[in-house]
């Protein structure tokens, strides 16, 4: 089955117009499911999974995940970076809400920052185990500290690294409750856990070293699901398989890019009459500067205005100039970002690079591409749900990475996070629950 790339999103008017203030359907924390619909969840996040690589190559296990359950398109958060999807996929919060966000200028401390694990919202993790449920991460590694911790046999996490077959043999042994390593400690779950995660990023890499086209995703795509089967045979062998419901998803999608347009910007914003300056994670602007773009991920400038240019008219003036650029896609301002959920904390505005461009310090070798993700154009992601309490044939709703805390909870008859906005994909449950085994 081939999935487009794009269904979801035509464009920033039928984006950010969309999503209107306040818009969000809000999961009830309160709420506990008297019947559990499944005995165990097992999730499976491919960092970097583009919706395009669907069909490359014979994905017979992914093929059978959906067809016993579904395959759909998911909406992710802005900005498409790692760690703040990340945290919206483990808490069922928008990053307004949790406030994890990447590759900003910190107006506090006047210095640019990096991805971080900030969360200000209860993670998946923390609201099954407040309920007694055992939960165990396999790199997954936005709740590590947040409701799993190494060594701690009924809240375990691991953090095998290598690719994603090592993380695989992990989460068997987990399976099989053979003792796995845990920061240097041998330890054993007492039980199947509840809950299993199971983290790779080897999609990622790639993509981003040699581009969303290069050949090598195909092979690393059959290899993943190759990975795949060996998980979902290892359920069966531990005799969990009818009892178990199956997710798997990803944070972002790729954009390819081989050009940069910031001497562009820089050019523009100065031709405007303003003082621009590149500044980097770790690094602070110059006193006089009034424009300062952060590069995200290659695909975004983050842009945050002050002194004058913060000003209403000088804002409209660099909004407009920044528009007018052919190497810009869009440019999201305050109200944009608003009605997107995104978090405050991203500065004044979001410029997405038009492909082949991006935000980037250098260019690779000519000839040669480069993938990476952060804007609009890398929101959607494969959502694939499966298995015990899930009807075959049914896709979701309209389904978003912040439905997959809330879901998983209400598989396993928890409550959600507390801080949950995300809505639990009701319409793909079996109409009985199964009954709870405990």
């Amino acid at each position: 089955m081939t999935v487009s790339r794009r269904s979801v999103l035509g464009g920033i008017a039928a984006t950010v117009a969309a999503v209107p203030l306040g818009g969000v359907a809000v999961a009830n924390p309160d709420a506990t499911t008297a019947q559990r619909r499944s005995r165990h969840v097992v999730l499976v996040d491919w960092d970097g999974f583009d919706p395009d690589y669907r069909g490359r190559v014979p994905t017979p296990n992914l093929d059978r995940l959906a067809a016993r359950g579904s395959l759909s398109i998911a909406e992710t958060t802005f900005h498409t970076v790692s760690n703040p999807v990340r945290a919206s996929m483990s808490t069922g919060a928008y990053p307004e809400t949790h406030g994890n966000v990447a590759y900003v200028y910190d107006p506090a401390t006047d210095t640019a920052q990096g991805q971080s694990r900030f969360l200000a919202a209860e993670t998946i993790a923390e609201a099954l185990a407040a309920e007694g449920r055992t939960i165990a991460s396999v790199q997954w590694y936005m709740i590590q500290n947040n409701g799993v911790t190494y060594g701690d046999p009924e809240h375990l996490y691991v953090q095998p690294g290598g690719p994603f077959q090592q993380r695989v043999d992990a989460a068997i042994d987990i399976l099989h409750q053979r003792p796995v390593d845990s920061n240097g400690q041998q330890v054993t779950v007492p039980k199947i856990p509840d809950f299993l995660a199971v983290y790779s990023s080897d999609l990622d890499g790639t993509g981003h070293n040699e581009g969303p086209d290069s050949p090598a995703i195909g092979s690393i795509l059959a290899e993943h699901d190759h990975q795949l089967g060996r998980l979902i045979q290892a359920t069966k062998d531990v005799g969990i398989y009818p009892d178990t419901t199956f997710i798997l998803t990803s944070d972002h999608g790729m954009t390819a890019w081989n050009r940069t347009l910031i001497p562009d910007v820089l050019a523009a914003v100065d031709s405007a009459g303003y003082q621009a300056e590149i500044v980097t994670p770790g690094n602070s602007p110059a006193p006089e500067t009034e424009v300062i773009i952060v590069p995200n991920s290659v695909r975004v400038g983050h842009i945050t205005l002050r002194g004058r240019a913060a000003d209403n008219p000088h804002r409209l003036k660099i909004t407009a100039t920044l528009r007018r650029l052919r190497q810009v896609m869009r440019v999201l301002d305050r109200d944009d970002l608003a009605r997107i959920h995104a978090s405050e904390k991203l500065g004044d505005l979001a410029v997405e690079a038009r492909p082949p461009w991006g935000f980037a310090l250098s260019e690779p070798p000519e000839g040669t591409w480069r993938g990476s993700h952060g804007g609009l154009e890398e929101i959607e992601v494969p959502l694939f749900l499966a298995g015990a309490g899930i009807r075959s044939g049914v896709r979701p709703r309209q389904p978003k990475i912040v439905d997959v805390a809330p879901t998983i909870a209400e598989l396993l008859g928890a409550r959600p996070p507390a801080q949950a906005q995300g809505r639990v994909l009701s319409e793909v449950f079996a109409e009985s629950p199964a009954r709870s085994r405990g």
